[in-house]
C-alpha cells in the first residue's frame, strides 16, 4: 500500500510543481504588462489517514495559486496626461462598452488612450467609468465635491436636459458614465470677480477727475472696458461713476445684499449712422420719447441763466425728471458730433410764480416767467460742470417761481453741499445772491432709483493717512465687507451679472493700504485684476490626486468636468482575474465599495503615471530553479516506485 502511495504523492508532486511552472511562465511573459499582479503558488499537504501503527500511508501536495493583487507596483512616469496609476488601494472602474455596457470589472492598468469617439479606453479596451461633475451647490441630499475652494455637484444632464444627481454608493449605468473628451469643446468665463488698485491724488482739486478703464469678460467671452470715473467732491472725498461698456444695456453698483442702489446708468448703441429726418422711440416708466435725427451743423444759442441758493438737498426745475448723458466710446470719451443732444419737451415751472425765503436774504424783485413751450437742451462734450443751456426766444418778465428742496443727510446724518447750476437771469434782471454747493440724487433711464432718504453717498471717503474710511457711506460698523456688486445688463446675447451671476467688486479694506488710496503725487494705476477670460479651445486635461480630472483650454480657463472614483475590496485577492488585466468581484472578495480617490483608505490618483508589473524576474528565475529540481525529485519518487515494483514483480518469477 505505500509503495503505491508514494507512487500516486510522486505524480502530485509533478502536478504540483508543473502548475508552479505555469504560474511561473506567466509572471516572466506579463514582466512589462502595465498593472499586472504576480501569481505565487503555495504547497499544502495532502494527507492520508493512517489507519495502522507500523505502516504509513502517503499523501502527496496540493498546490494553492495566490494572485498578489494587493501588491503595490511601482509607478513610471510617462509622457500621456491620459495615463493614470494608484498609489494605493483600489482599482479603477472600467467596462466592456462606454454606453450601456453589460457589465462592470476593475483594473489597475491606467493606460487610457482616446477612441474615435473621445472615450477614454484602456489598451485591453475596456473603458473608464466615473461621475460627472456639475459647478455649483446640487440640492442637500446631492452628492458634492470641493475643489479649490468652489463647490461641484456629481450630476449631468440626460439626453432630455433634465439633470440627474449621482449616488456615488452604485455601481450601474445610471450612477457611472464614462470620460468623454469629444465633447468638452471650448469655452468661456464671464468675469465674477474684479479688483482695482490705484493712487487718487490728495492734492487735486475739487472737481477734478481721474479714469480707469478695467477690462472684463462675459459670458459669450467677449472683452469689454468697465469706464470708471473718479471725481474729487471735497476734502478726502471721492465720487466714482460707472459706465456702461459696448453692448451693455445697463450698469449698477449695489451693496452685497442688494438692498441699496448706490449708482445706475443706461445705454444706448448704435451700429450704424441714422439717416437724417429718422427718428426713434423710447418708453421709460411708461412715458415715450420720440428722438429726432438731425445731421445739420447745431446753430449758435444763447444761455439765459438765472442764480438761485439753496440748501441741500435735490433740485427740481421743469425738466420732466429726465437727464440725457454724454455720448461715449468705448474707452468712456466724449464723442463730439454725437454729443449734441437736442429734444422736444415741454418745461412748465412748479406753480404760480412765488417765492420761498430759503436763506434769510431778501429776494430781487423781477423773476423769469414760468416757461412753456418746445426748447432744444445742448449737452456739449467736454462739459465738466453741471451747467444747462437752453435755447429760447422766450422773453422773460416779473413772475416768481417756486424753488423747492428737500434736504437729504448723509449716513452720518450731515447735509451734503450741492452745487445748482447759474440760472442767470436776462438783461436788465438782477441774478439770485448767494451760491451754494449742492449733492443730490436722481431717477436714470432704466428705471433705477437710488436711495432719497439720503443723499447720493460718496464712492470714497479717505482717512488722514490715505487709506479707505468709507466705501458708499459705509464704515466697518456697517458693512463688514467692503465689497460691493457691479450688475451688468447685456444687449449683445450674453448672460446678464445679476444677482448671483454679478461681478464682486474690490476696491480695498477699510483702514487699509491695498487697493484705492489717496496719496500725494499724479493718479496713478496700480493693478487691475479680474478672473474672466475669453473663448479659448480645449487643449487636455489634468487630474489631481482626488481624482479630478479638470480640462485645460488655451485661454487659461480650467474647468473640473468630471471625477475618477476608486473601488475597494474587504479581499481584493479573492477577486477573479480576466482576460486584459481585469477583475470581477466575487463572493471571496466582496462587493466594492466606490470611494474618492484619497478617503477611507483609497489610494491617490497619479497622472502621467503607470503602475508596473509586480514581477521580480530574480525571484521569478530562482523559485524556476527550485521548482525544476522538485519536479525532477517527484519524477525520481516515480521512476524509483516503479523499480521497487518491479523488483515486487520479479519476485514472483
Amino acid at each position: 500500500m505505500s509503495l503505491y502511495g508514494a507512487l500516486f504523492s510522486g505524480v502530485s508532486g509533478l502536478q504540483s510543481q508543473s502548475s508552479a511552472m505555469g504560474a511561473i511562465s506567466d509572471n516572466v511573459s506579463n514582466v512589462n504588462t502595465v498593472g499586472y499582479k504576480g501569481t505565487t503558488v503555495n504547497f499544502q499537504t495532502l494527507v492520508t489517514a493512517q489507519v495502522s501503527v507500523t505502516q504509513y500511508s502517503p499523501g502527496g501536495v496540493q498546490s494553492a495559486p495566490r494572485t498578489n493583487v494587493d501588491v503595490q507596483g511601482l509607478l513610471q512616469a510617462t509622457t500621456s496626461s491620459t495615463d493614470f496609476g494608484i498609489s494605493g488601494q483600489g482599482f479603477f472602474v472600467v467596462s466592456d462598452q462606454a454606453i450601456d455596457p453589460s457589465g462592470y470589472a476593475y483594473s489597475r492598468a491606467g493606460s487610457f488612450k482616446v477612441d474615435k469617439d473621445g472615450y477614454l479606453q484602456n489598451v485591453s479596451g475596456y473603458y473608464l467609468q466615473g461621475w460627472p461633475l456639475i459647478q455649483g451647490a446640487g440640492p442637500a441630499s446631492s452628492a458634492m465635491v470641493e475643489f479649490n475652494n468652489q463647490t461641484y455637484t456629481k450630476a449631468y444632464k440626460k439626453a432630455d436636459g433634465e439633470t440627474f444627481y449621482i449616488n456615488d454608493n452604485a455601481v450601474d449605468s445610471v450612477n457611472m458614465q464614462p470620460l468623454n473628451l469629444n465633447t468638452i469643446g471650448g469655452t468661456a468665463r464671464a468675469t465674477g470677480s474684479l479688483s482695482i488698485g490705484a493712487n487718487l491724488p490728495a492734492g487735486a482739486a475739487i472737481g477734478n477727475t481721474e479714469k480707469t478703464n478695467a477690462l472684463i469678460f462675459d459670458s459669450l467671452g467677449n472683452s469689454h472696458n468697465l469706464n470708471y470715473q473718479w471725481t474729487k467732491r471735497g476734502q478726502n472725498v471721492w465720487d466714482m461713476e460707472l459706465l456702461p461698456p459696448a453692448g451693455a444695456r445697463d450698469v449698477s453698483i449695489k451693496a452685497q445684499d442688494d438692498t441699496s442702489v448706490y449708482f445706475s446708468s443706461g445705454r444706448i448703441d448704435f451700429t450704424d449712422i441714422p439717416d437724417d429726418g429718422t427718428s426713434f422711440t423710447i418708453d421709460i416708466s411708461g412715458t415715450t420719447y420720440t428722438f429726432d435725427f438731425d445731421s445739420s451743423t447745431p446753430t449758435d444759442s444763447a444761455n439765459v441763466t438765472l442764480s438761485a441758493t439753496g440748501d441741500a438737498g435735490p433740485f427740481t426745475i421743469g425738466t420732466q425728471g429726465r437727464t440725457l448723458s454724454q455720448v461715449l466710446d468705448s474707452l468712456g470719451d466724449a464723442v463730439e458730433q454725437a454729443s449734441r443732444h437736442a429734444y422736444d419737451a415741454e418745461y412748465t415751472g412748479g406753480g404760480d410764480g412765488t417765492v420761498q425765503n430759503i436763506t434769510g436774504k431778501t429776494p430781487p424783485g423781477r423773476w423769469a416767467e414760468r416757461l412753456a413751450g418746445t426748447d432744444a437742451i445742448i449737452f456739449r462734450q467736454g462739459s465738466e460742470s453741471d451747467e444747462m443751456s437752453v435755447d429760447t426766444s422766450a422773453l422773460f418778465t416779473g413772475t416768481d417761481p417756486s424753488v423747492i428742496q428737500t434736504p437729504v443727510p448723509d449716513a452720518s446724518g450731515v447735509l451734503q453741499p450741492w452745487t445748482v447750476a447759474q440760472l442767470s437771469a436776462p438783461a436788465g434782471a438782477p441774478p439770485l445772491p448767494n451760491e451754494s454747493d449742492w449733492r443730490g440724487s436722481w431717477v436714470n433711464s432704466n428705471g433705477v432709483t437710488s436711495a432719497t432718504d439720503r443723499d447720493y453717498p460718496s464712492g470714497i471717503v479717505f482717512n488722514g493717512d490715505g487709506t479707505p474710511a468709507r466705501f458708499f457711506g459705509y464704515s466697518p460698523q456697517g458693512a463688514d465687507d467692503p465689497a460691493t456688486s457691479v450688475e451688468i445688463g447685456w444687449s449683445n446675447g450674453a448672460a446678464d451679472m445679476q444677482g448671483s451671476s454679478a461681478i464682486s467688486q474690490f476696491l480695498g479694506n477699510y483702514n487699509t493700504n491695498d487697493a484705492m488710496q489717496q496719496l500725494s503725487g499724479d493718479y496713478q494705476l496700480n493693478y487691475v485684476n479680474q478672473n474672466g477670460n475669453r473663448f479659448g479651445n480645449f487643449t487636455g486635461v489634468t487630474v489631481s490626486e482626488t481624482g479630478i480630472v479638470t480640462a485645460l483650454f488655451d485661454n487659461g480657463v480650467q474647468a473640473p468636468i468630471f471625477m475618477v472614483p476608486i473601488a475597494t475590496f474587504v479581499n481584493p485577492n479573492g477577486m477573479n482575474a480576466l482576460t486584459g488585466n481585469v477583475f470581477q468581484q466575487t463572493d471571496n472578495s466582496g462587493l466594492p465599495t466606490v470611494r474618492e480617490a484619497g478617503t477611507a483608505g483609497a489610494g491617490t490618483v497619479a497622472q502621467a503615471t503607470l503602475e508596473s508589473s509586480t514581477v521580480d524576474l530574480g525571484q521569478e528565475f530562482t523559485t524556476m530553479i527550485t521548482t525544476q529540481r522538485a519536479y525532477s525529485a517527484a519524477a525520481k519518487i516515480i521512476t524509483t516506485s516503479d523499480d521497487m515494483l518491479e523488483e515486487l514483480i520479479r519476485i514472483k518469477r
